[in-house]
């Protein structure tokens, strides 16, 4: 008979002997997530009580942030804009909620952040909707660049697509290709959500390392490739409305500034630390966090701080100017 003893040793029943159960080692695991448990006992007592606390703070302070500017807009906005502002405005909220979600249930961080992805595709969509609709439609917006003016359309981050032409006048047909950029990321993404949720479920997909036999590997690469594109599409109106100063009675520069570098910094230091991760640039906490689980806690720790940061600086720009101000100064 085997028998488990309160000092964690197995004991078999009529022998002199007992065999130690062998503790788990997070470190010896690279891809494993810590359960909440786990995460605020490798915090300690400290600073697990002040991360939640200020990940909470945070969503309820941008959640009362995002309900003025609702109260502002409601009654200020024509139909046509009230909807795109509404999801703009609303994403650092968003991003606050999810990285509470993400703190509470930190195996599940991968698919909230996917998910969380889909919801800024949609605002970055809106985002565009919101500029055309600034500039009075694609022929306004043509009639402002000049007809005759030549763009270069090789830009960051599809500086060397040379699939793209280097100078060309702005068509109706180009702004499409703009515009369709951008609003492919949040299908693009919602499918791919729906196969890795997929194939997780049904044991085809296990840890996210890099491999060719790997299914996670393939939906990275896509996901990769929609979202470099989506921002290739939003930048170019970026690009072409600052460098011709175009649409400075609405403060475009301060709100474009302020989605671009939520859709830079959030994004982007999302996949420098998961490469770090990958490829042994982070070490692990011995006996608490594995490499991974030290790569979440940074990211949701950085993304607590950013948040507070970029959804002050909005509700300052959104509130003080608005959608519809015109004011000559940029």
């Amino acid at each position: 008979m085997i028998v488990l003893t309160n000092d964690s040793r197995l004991e078999v029943s009529g022998a002199n002997t007992s065999l130690p159960l062998k503790e788990f080692d997070p470190c010896s695991e690279n891809g494993y997530l810590p359960t909440t448990t786990e995460l605020y006992e490798a915090l300690g007592t400290g600073g697990g009580v002040s991360l939640y606390t200020f990940g909470a703070l945070n969503f309820l302070l941008q959640a009362a942030f995002y309900f003025v500017l609702v109260k502002k807009f409601w009654g200020n906005l024509e139909n046509e804009r009230l909807k795109p502002a509404l999801w703009i405005t609303s994403i650092y909220m968003i991003i606050s909620l999810f990285n509470l979600f993400s703190l509470i249930m930190p195996p599940a961080s991968d698919f909230l952040w996917l998910a969380y992805k889909v919801y800024v595709g949609t605002a970055m969509g809106y985002f565009v909707d919101l500029t055309l609709d600034m500039y009075g439609g694609e022929t306004a917006m043509i009639n402002d660049v000049g007809e005759d003016t030549f763009l270069s359309y090789r830009k960051p981050p599809c500086c060397c697509c040379f699939c793209l032409p280097k100078k060309s006048p702005l068509t109706k047909n180009k702004i499409r290709l703009m515009r369709a950029s951008v609003y492919q990321i949040p299908y693009t993404d919602s499918m791919c959500l729906i196969l890795l949720v997929s194939l997780q479920l049904s044991g085809y997909v296990g840890s996210a390392g890099i491999s060719f036999y790997n299914p996670h590997s393939y939906i990275s690469v896509l996901l990769s490739v929609s979202f470099i594109f989506g921002i290739w599409g939003l930048f170019m109106f970026f690009n072409i409305t600052q460098k011709y100063n175009l649409l400075s009675g609405y403060r475009y520069n301060r709100k474009s500034t302020l989605m671009k570098l939520t859709i830079i910094i959030i994004n982007f230091q999302a996949m420098i630390i998961d490469t770090c991760n990958r490829f042994g640039g982070i070490s692990c906490m011995a006996g608490k966090l594995s490499t991974s689980g030290v790569a979440y806690l940074i990211k949701v720790i950085c993304i607590l701080v950013e948040s507070f940061l970029l959804g002050c600086m909005s509700f300052y720009v959104y509130y003080t100017h608005g959608i519809n101000a015109v004011i000559n100064a940029v």
